[in-house]
């Protein structure tokens, strides 16, 4: 593979250490110990079509193992992940968690069932934000923690270049082990090579717009997420094996009888499989130096333009959303003051300041419904920079600030705005 082009040394790669199915088997004790806990949990979130039980223990045996001192989570949804991962920052000694998700449906849904399962600190480990994962501050995020665990669980081109263009580099200097949910090991699910009538996969967007069942194969990996795309390339590029927890569960439980029966006695098939339907990656052991791609949404932009906004004299100013999830608090048309040259990659550049609740910042499609591009911001104590991408100047849509998912007002201070490329 790219056999005119030298890649790095491979020749001293090392493992790093880190053996999934070692963390299973050893944890099987702790899994048993704390089963009730994890079954009221499961109860609570309500949702194993997304984390099966058995996956619960996977996931929670992966925290045991690696303790980590703080937990990644992008992509969050009812909450199945927060849950286990809480859980296991609650067992753990010095364990964070923060959680980023658009789903306001850990607030308004799960947390309050969860609340009535578990002890009045329980939370105190986690703080999980309604927010853009592409625009969040990973360098605050990451701080000086140094044994990261991240579940990639958000899908999209975008997010992938975030995750491994951004991310995965400030994780070079520290422990680190990579999850990622909805690949499948097609060596070992009861999968068909036959397309059975199906398309060629298009991805995951087209998939939800059709409703059709293809799925695409890279390799042993199986998905309908377009993150499989964008980990084979990276892979690739950098002489990177994807580990497959399928794989190393299967190796060490299907060829050894007596590790899985000691597995079953433990845990009970409800907390046991071989099947995972995930993977998992880290460059730690591996010698650099790794290719990463560029990440758009944090590109440098050399030049910028004022923006006139219709109702608003002049900068700063402070608007209170309502308590009652989506709805607009705010909405102004804007022009620039100078027009930028055709062909520029322009963005609305938002320096804003959110307090108390999470917001949504967009800009809003004719139609008065559909957005352009929306951005959810969680509240901060200091201003950020918020990018909103122009596909059109002749018509960019009206910048609009609502309240998120959740029924919490926000006090939102937008401090300037400017058009920039």
């Amino acid at each position: 593979m790219f056999a005119a082009t030298p890649g790095r040394d491979i020749t001293n790669d090392q493992s790093g250490g880190y053996d999934v199915a070692r963390w299973y088997y050893e944890a099987r004790d702790r899994v048993a110990a704390d089963a009730g806990t994890l079954r009221r949990l499961i109860a609570a979130v309500d949702w194993t079509n997304d984390l099966s039980p058995s996956q619960w223990a996977q996931w929670y045996s992966v925290a045991l193992g690696f303790r980590p001192d703080l937990i990644l989570e992008l992509g969050r949804g009812r909450g199945n992940s927060t849950a286990v991962f809480c859980q296991a920052a609650n067992t753990l000694a010095d364990t964070k968690v923060i959680s980023l998700c658009h789903s306001g449906d850990w607030t308004t849904v799960t947390a309050p069932r969860i609340t009535s399962v578990v002890h009045a600190n329980w939370f105190d480990r986690l703080d999980a934000r309604m927010a853009d994962i592409v625009s969040a501050d990973y360098a605050d995020i990451l701080g000086d923690h140094q044994r990261v665990l991240l579940l990639w669980d958000a899908h999209g081109f975008e997010i992938a270049e975030v995750v491994l263009g951004e991310i995965l580099p400030r994780l070079l200097s520290r422990q680190h082990f990579v999850i990622m949910h909805d690949i499948v090991d097609n060596r070992y699910a009861q999968v068909p090579r036959s397309y059975g009538g199906q398309p060629l996969w298009k991805g995951s967007e087209w998939q939800q717009r059709t409703g059709t069942e293809a799925r695409v194969n890279i390799g042993w990996m199986q998905s309908i997420q377009d993150q499989i795309i964008a980990i084979a390339d990276f892979s690739a590029r950098n002489d990177l094996e994807v580990g497959s927890a399928d794989h190393e569960y299967y190796r060490m439980f299907a060829n050894d009888s007596g590790r899985a029966a000691q597995m079953r006695a433990a845990v009970g098939d409800e907390f046991f499989s071989i099947l995972a339907h995930w993977a998992f990656f880290s460059l730690n052991g591996k010698s650099g130096p790794f290719e990463f791609p560029a990440v758009t949404g944090r590109r440098s932009f050399h030049e910028q333009a004022d923006i006139v906004i219709d109702g608003i004299p002049q900068l700063p100013v402070t608007i209170k959303t309502q308590a009652q999830p989506w709805a607009f608090a705010s909405g102004w048309t804007w022009r620039p003051g100078v027009e930028p040259p055709h062909a520029a990659d322009a963005w609305l550049r938002v320096r804003i300041r959110v307090a108390d609740g999470s917001i949504g910042l967009g800009l809003l499609a004719d139609n008065g419904r559909d957005f352009l591009v929306r951005r959810a911001l969680a509240p901060r104590a200091a201003s950020i920079d918020a990018f909103l991408p122009i596909k059109d100047l002749s018509n960019p849509g009206r910048l609009v600030v609502q309240t998120w998912a959740a029924a919490v007002s926000a006090t939102v201070h937008i401090d300037q705005l400017a058009l920039v490329w």
